[in-house]
């Protein structure tokens, strides 16, 4: 065997071995800069972003400290009670209380009356700080002042220095400040002194910062009446919170580092091919295979490092920059900002990991083949693919068989994960094999420009391989993270209060607004009755309750526990039949009331035909009962209706419980607000004015509440289909670059430009036309195990968007390639 040359035989071993090599990639880097670029903003795209992203996490909410100084400031508990004198009465000697109240008031706005939260505090105090964040002016000292968070000054289109008219009743402030509430930057409230709250109802309560020995005292529950309190520990995410983000962090690492690793890793076959003469110089003059791997590998360490510490600067640039558009993204202020070392270093090891693992392979194959079997134009077909095959097979099915082990509510998330990405890496190993049997046996059925094409990626399977997995990575995140979003809002119907549509109000609107204010309010509305709900309250026996005559079996959408709840008796006659069940009352109903017996709409209420009223004095009637409405539960509607023949003939004594407006459609915004004037300007003008006001309760249809990883699941969806596009259009361009000498050849021989075109569509349409379907596959899994262990959850399938997932990439990228480009291909010397 020859001996390494001079270069490479260096004075410190091994060490010396990679400073040549260094040397060496480092200086083909800079003679192919194109290429080495693309694959530097590969890696530099998760560096930057993985930068930002951690850095902003733990600033923001990466912490459970973070989220308690967010709603409890520096204080260790939140307390409140009926009396809150004595709630601090129970406190250890030595701790510190500011107090807080918290309610709602009606505020003058430029459309008219409106009703907004409000705090009541010193924003200044030490105990609260970091709960607030000061943006402008000072805190109001006394009643004549107030601050507006940032949202509710948009919305009155005030700033410092202007007046409002505010408060129950109503009083005329001055804009001293514009406060936001740190736990979210979204909410429309306004900030008076601690002395000066804006309603009589308002909730006080007492931030508390405790001595040092007493962090682990808890407050005495039994000794104060109404005594409840939030302390930091109840504010940290759950063990089952935590494990979910844990995995969630694992997938999302594992499919885009795939992603990466198998796109930079094609562009470096590439470029271990269009080096393939200086490679084989180096072997020639005495380099082991192993030492020529490590040129190749050196490059893509160099490249890791390189976008790492760019990544590094533009990232911190970027945080530091973009400070308040960060802020409104994450809906909570950036306060004592600082760098995170551990998980920034973190970002900085896997983007050179990443780099490495993109050049390992290709490493490989240009250290252990001979560089003339890579000239050659007959390239045999690799042993290894049956055992890939076979591998990925294997590897496949295991993760299939974790996740239906695991996928359930009582499952491992970290499990779940684990299986999702064995799934992936299943899949992956199974392409090379994929690639050359679609080369070898659909080629001759296909036209000239796509047989051309699809045999051209057969013959560079690895570095094709490389290109169909990555876009299968990247269509594998946006199928998981579509289908995962989709089932967050497919949430399984929870508890409702009254019918879709329907309006409620309080019993005191009766008082407030007499007869003559309900016809007006009805009038405001579409309104087909308007009801005046009467409640029986008791009776000579005492407490007048319906005991459960059916089976109430538990289910994950609530329906047990709602039935529970709907379990008071109205008074009333075929009117409250059609508010409860939304039809008219049926003649078999009518002749129930009228004959002394009762209309049940809580079907768990009755026992055969008889339902049962019973009294806390041991007494009990049955009565006759008619089934009206079977599996529907409103918890603020009555389970059961009797006529006020039969209330007066049980001596049953009753009393307003609320106002209903039954509607025939869901109200409009304008409908809606003309209701809220009439009430809101009646609370003002009334003699005493309510603690805290009176608004229409509109039932909405049932769907689930906005939240914040809804809209973080919105964003990394449309993310992701960026980054599909993007992705599938650097692999066809890979692809394209490697077929520039073949292209040359047939230029010399006569191909029109046309028939280049339909190569470079024909390429395109393989490779993300095989990964689609593949990524569809990788993508269902994980999407099914969240589904499957979070019981929040419920399983639907978006037709549409998957669609578009899966058929929006190939089309995009075979439009690009087809595109004409201008100039012809440079003609080449072709060695073999």
């Amino acid at each position: 065997m020859s001996a390494a040359p001079a270069a490479l035989r260096p004075r410190s071993g091994y060490g010396g071995s990679w400073r040549v090599a260094l040397r060496i990639g480092r200086r083909s880097i800079w003679r192919d800069k194109t290429r080495n670029m693309l694959i530097l903003l590969m890696l530099f795209v998760p560096a930057y972003a993985g930068v930002v992203l951690v850095v902003s996490w733990g600033n923001l909410s990466g912490t459970s400290a973070q989220q308690a100084t967010f709603r409890l400031g520096r204080a260790d508990l939140l307390i409140g009670a009926d009396d809150v004198a004595a709630a601090a009465a129970s406190l250890p000697a030595g701790s510190r209380t500011e107090p807080v109240a918290d309610g709602r008031t009606i505020v003058r706005t430029p459309q008219g009356l409106d009703v907004f939260d409000y705090e009541a505090v010193d924003v200044t105090g030490v105990i609260a700080e970091g709960r607030y964040v000061l943006r402008a002016g000072g805190a109001p000292r006394d009643g004549t002042e107030v601050a507006l968070t940032r949202a509710l000054a948009r919305q009155l289109h005030v700033d410092v220095g202007r007046r409002i008219e505010a408060g129950m009743p109503a009083r005329q402030l001055t804009v001293v400040g514009i406060v936001d509430l740190s736990r979210s930057l979204r909410l429309p409230a306004l900030i008076v002194s601690a002395d000066d709250p804006l309603s009589a109802g308002a909730h006080r309560q007492l931030l508390v910062d405790l001595p040092g020995d007493s962090a682990s005292w808890s407050p005495p529950g039994a000794a104060v009446p109404g005594l409840s309190y939030v302390d930091r520990k109840a504010l940290q995410p759950s063990s089952r919170q935590r494990a979910i983000e844990a995995a969630a962090t694992t997938v999302v690492v594992a499919f885009a580092g795939a992603q990466v690793v198998l796109l930079a890793g094609a562009a470096f076959m590439i470029g271990a091919r269009r080096r393939r003469q200086q490679l084989l110089m180096l072997s020639a003059v005495g380099a082991t295979s192993r030492q020529v791997g490590r040129v190749v590998v050196a490059a893509g360490l160099v490249l890791g490092a390189a976008a790492a510490a760019l990544g590094v600067v533009l990232g911190l640039l970027t945080f530091t920059l973009a400070g308040p558009m960060i802020e409104r993204v994450a809906d909570h202020p950036l306060i004592d900002t600082s760098i995170p070392p551990v998980p920034v270093a973190a970002v900085v090891l896997l983007v050179v990991v990443i780099g490495l693992l993109a050049a390992y392979l290709p490493a490989r194959t240009a250290g252990n083949r001979p560089v003339r079997v890579e000239t050659s134009a007959n390239r045999s077909r690799s042993a290894g693919d049956l055992r890939w095959l076979a591998g990925g097979l294997l590897c496949a099915a295991a993760g299939t068989a974790l996740l239906g082990y695991t996928a359930n509510p009582d499952g491992r998330p970290e499990l779940i994960a684990a299986g999702g990405v064995a799934q992936l890496a299943g899949i992956v190993a199974v392409v090379p094999a994929l690639v050359r049997r679609v080369g070898g046996r659909a080629a001759h059925v296909l036209p000239l420009a796509a047989r051309l094409a699809t045999r051209h990626a057969a013959r560079h399977s690895l570095r094709t391989a490389s290109a169909v997995a990555a876009v299968a990575a990247a269509v594998a995140g946006t199928v998981a993270l579509t289908l995962v979003g989709d089932a967050r809002g497919q949430i399984t119907p929870l508890r409702q209060h009254a019918r879709p549509g329907q309006v409620m109000l309080p019993a005191e609107a009766v008082e407030l607004l007499g007869e003559d204010g309900l016809g007006r309010l009805a009038s405001t509305l579409p309104t087909r009755n308007l009801i005046v709900l009467r409640i029986v309250t008791g009776s000579a026996g005492g407490r007048v309750f319906v005991p459960m005559g059916g089976h109430v079996e538990d289910t994950a959408d609530g329906s047990a526990l709602a039935a529970m709840e709907q379990r008071a008796v109205a008074v009333g006659g075929d009117e409250v039949i059609q508010l409860v069940t939304g039809r008219a009352a049926t003649a078999a109903e009518s002749d129930v009331l009228r004959a002394g017996g009762a209309v049940a709409f809580n079907d768990t209420l009755v026992s055969g035909d008889r339902v049962t009223l019973a009294s806390d004095g041991g007494a009990e009637q049955v009565l006759p009962a008619s089934t009206a409405a079977t599996g529907a539960y409103f918890t603020d509607l009555p389970g059961l209706l009797v006529s006020p023949d039969t209330a007066r003939r049980l001596g049953l004594t009753t009393a307003v419980n609320a106002v209903v407006v039954d509607t025939v459609r869901p109200p409009r915004p304008a409908e809606l607000a003309a209701a809220t004037q009439l009430l809101l300007q009646a609370q003002l003008r009334a003699g005493q004015v309510p603690g805290t006001p009176i608004v229409p309760d509109v039932i909405a249809a049932q769907r689930r509440p906005v939240s914040e990883t809804s809209t973080m699941f919105s964003i990394l969806a449309t993310v992701s289909v960026i980054v599909t596009a993007i992705a599938s259009t650097v692999a066809v361009g890979l692809a394209a670059a490697e077929m520039r000498g073949d292209l040359a050849t047939m230029v010399a021989v006569g191909a029109t430009p046309n028939i280049r075109r339909r190569i470079r569509a024909g390429q395109a349409a393989l490779i993300v036309g095989l990964a689609t379907p593949l990524g569809l596959a990788a993508g269902i899994g994980p999407a099914v195990g969240y589904v499957a262990y979070n019981v929040e959850t419920n399983w639907h399938t978006p037709w549409l968007a998957l669609l578009l997932v899966v058929a929006l990439p190939p089309v995009v990228a075979t439009v690009l390639a087809a595109l004409p480009t201008g100039g012809q291909p440079e003609l080449v010397r072709r060695a073999t």
